[in-house]
């Protein structure tokens, strides 16, 4: 099995997997194979070993920064934002695949990544009251660069409106959305990770745990609060939603795919697509729904019932 043959090579030559992992990383769009490769070696070898490849993984994006071509385009927000997203998610990546190595479950995992945004968030919102008003300021900068770059708008456009009312909702939940972004695809990396490592020495063993994730009553107790004061306006509040939602959403659609498997029907994957299908076309308020499946599953522990009652 090739994929057998190219995890023991990477396992047992770490030179040739770091120098791999570096370049790799310079190339888009497979560039993040090179963390998944660190959370591998760190989930089957050693912690101390996974961290140098992690280094090996995110010091390119570093490199890229300071390129002088890195800068032409003249938006610095988004080569700011993008460095520092690719740094905080690797980070995070090996982070969880040392909980993971540790016998730390997804569940525990997702809902530490979880309070780590929320606290994130507080911080920034305690130290930069007003950082709703910078990102209002840098979203409407990083619009008018655009613009002059690409030639397409004029100041008198007739989008000019539209932008200003997208800006004015987005500044309230960009750092929450900032923050979510970087856990997300920190999950997501160590998922391809612990995937690799679960097809090549213990197949179908991640299928089991992505499917028994299920919160505790405190992450319950935390979004039944956030919810309220969020309607009431708050603005800490409103920017973690995001972060709540996208672990509550996680968590539902854990529950959803266990009750899946449960089913023999060759349609069983229709519905699967047509699942996603829906949670893309009718989003936010398909995530709404899934996230207060989770909140109930809490109370409701539907698994063990389902499982009783088989």
């Amino acid at each position: 099995m090739w994929l057998q043959r190219v995890t023991n090579y990477l396992l047992t030559h770490r030179i040739q997997t770091v120098v791999l992992t570096f370049v790799l990383t310079f190339i888009p769009v497979i560039g993040t194979v090179g963390i998944v490769i660190a959370a591998l070696v760190t989930l089957r070898k050693s912690i101390a070993e996974g961290a140098i490849v992690a280094v090996a993984a995110t010091l390119p994006y570093v490199v890229a920064f300071f390129l002088p071509s890195s800068h032409e385009a003249g938006i610095p927000l988004v080569a700011w934002v993008t460095v520092g997203v690719a740094v905080l998610s690797n980070t995070l990546t090996w982070t969880f695949a040392v909980m993971l190595r540790r016998q730390a479950s997804f569940s525990t995992i997702f809902q530490v990544s979880a309070l780590l945004g929320v606290l994130a968030v507080s911080v920034i919102h305690l130290i930069y009251p007003d950082v709703a008003e910078w990102w209002g300021q840098s979203l409407q900068s990083y619009y008018q660069q655009a613009q002059a770059i690409t030639g397409t708008l004029g100041p008198a456009s007739p989008n000019t409106d539209g932008q200003v009312e997208a800006i004015s909702a987005t500044k309230q939940y960009a750092t929450g959305l900032m923050t979510a972004a970087i856990l997300c695809s920190a999950i997501l990396q160590l998922i391809a990770a612990r995937w690799w490592q679960a097809a090549v020495f213990n197949p179908g063993s991640l299928r089991r745990e992505l499917c028994n994730i299920r919160l505790s009553r405190l992450a319950g107790g935390l979004f039944i609060i956030s919810l309220m004061l969020s309607y009431l306006g708050n603005s800490v509040v409103l920017d973690i939603m995001p972060i709540l939602y996208l672990l509550f959403g996680a968590a539902g659609l854990s529950l959803i795919h266990y009750l899946f498997r449960l089913m023999h029907s060759p349609t069983r994957w229709f519905w699967v697509l047509l699942l996603y299908l829906t949670l893309i076309f009718s989003w936010p308020i398909s995530v709404m729904i899934i996230a207060f499946i989770a909140l109930l599953d809490i109370g409701l522990d539907v698994r063990k019932r389902v499982v009783n009652k088989g």
